[in-house]
């Protein structure tokens, strides 16, 4: 006797329109959440980086302003950020209560009967610049994005040299803001410094 088995073959089955539209719209919203973050991040890092650039450039400067400052003498402080004539730089001269804008100290290996030799640093408009004759010429420290609103001075211990018991000391206060890509950052830095040649 012969049987023969019939074998029904079962319906392929696909996806439904509807059920490929929400696994595409599904996808489209995640892909979009995610290049959205990974956009973000990478602004917020370009910021960073911006903020680190400039940070770095005022840290430079401020680094040069203190090495300079610590081995050097005579330090002459004034109110004003005005030109002065390089033999006022000569006598020491704090500016401890108000600040000062403006100092001027005889360098590490230079000569106290050379009037033009003398080390300066101030503001001009919104830059720390710097000379090395007194003031005859100036170079900038900061870059053009960092814009220095406030600089001051605070020099105590120089005026009774040698009479007094206090070690020449100087803190430097730079606050300012650093245009970035974005908008821009405020800061406040500041640092104090003693004369390391002994005089007490």
């Amino acid at each position: 006797m012969n049987t023969t088995r019939t074998v029904k073959a079962k319906p392929l089955r696909g996806f439904t329109l509807i059920e490929l539209m929400v696994a595409v719209s599904i996808f489209a919203i995640v892909m979009m959440v995610g290049v959205g973050a990974l956009l973000s991040m990478v602004s917020v890092n370009k910021r960073t980086q911006a903020i680190n650039a400039v940070m770095n450039n005022l840290n430079a400067a401020v680094e040069e302003m203190a090495r300079s400052i610590r081995v050097g003498t005579t330090y002459h402080c004034e109110t004003s950020a005005a030109y002065l004539p390089p033999s006022e730089y000569s006598y020491p001269q704090d500016c401890a209560q108000g600040g000062g804008k403006l100092l001027g100290f005889e360098p590490t290996g230079g000569d106290s009967l050379e009037e033009s030799d003398q080390e300066v640093y101030r503001l001009n408009g919104t830059h720390i610049e710097r000379s090395k004759d007194a003031g005859q010429s100036w170079v900038a420290l900061t870059a053009p994005e960092v814009e220095i609103t406030d600089f001051q001075f605070y020099v105590n211990g120089t005026d009774a040299y040698p009479a007094d018991s206090v070690q020449p000391r100087v803190m430097i206060s730079i606050r300012g803001s650093a245009q970035i890509e974005g908008g821009s950052t405020d800061f406040l830095v500041q640092t104090t410094v003693t004369q390391r040649l002994l005089d007490i």
